[in-house]
């Protein structure tokens, strides 16, 4: 299996047995001392760096920008999933934004944290009347009041919710 690993894989004691793979931005996020050494243990291990091209950067964009995730994902996590998409890989990370725009995506995840996250969309609403924000707004035009985010979760199709 091929794995893309994103920063926080470096971050904690983590094991993968496959071919682990990461992105350039990635290596040169990792900045600390511990993560560091991990990171050059597993490139001498056999971690490899690879990216992608513009065209998937742009599609994980417009993915994150349609799911509401884009303005929480760094150039790092938009190369990670690129990279995952370019290349078939399963995107490691427990970066609930990378998961959800990977789900988007139809992209594997394998996720660091005992709980993955669901697939959502995210909008700004008005705190006051409900209303959907537009993108770049910062307040309500309806009734000017501050906006807040909230998902929706996004069902595969088929799969109804049972009460």
């Amino acid at each position: 299996m091929q794995y893309i690993l994103d920063a926080s894989f470096f971050f904690a004691e983590h094991r993968l047995e496959g071919d682990l793979w990461t992105t350039p931005e990635v290596a040169d996020e990792i900045r600390d001392h511990v993560s560091k050494m991990r990171f050059e243990v597993l490139t001498a291990e056999g971690l490899k760096i690879g990216g992608a091209s513009p065209a998937e950067f742009a599609e994980v964009e417009a993915a994150a920008e349609k799911s509401g995730d884009l303005r929480v994902l760094s150039k790092t996590d938009i190369s990670v999933i690129a990279f995952a998409l370019a290349s078939g890989g399963i995107v490691v990370s427990g970066d609930f934004a990378v998961q959800n725009v990977c789900r988007h995506l139809k992209i594997p995840v394998k996720s660091l944290l005992a709980k993955t996250a669901k697939k959502k969309v995210w909008k700004m609403l008005c705190s006051g009347c409900g209303a959907e924000i537009p993108t770049g707004e910062t307040d309500c035009p309806i009734c000017g009041a501050p906006p807040k985010k909230r998902g929706t979760e996004k069902r595969e199709s088929g799969n109804k919710k049972r009460r």
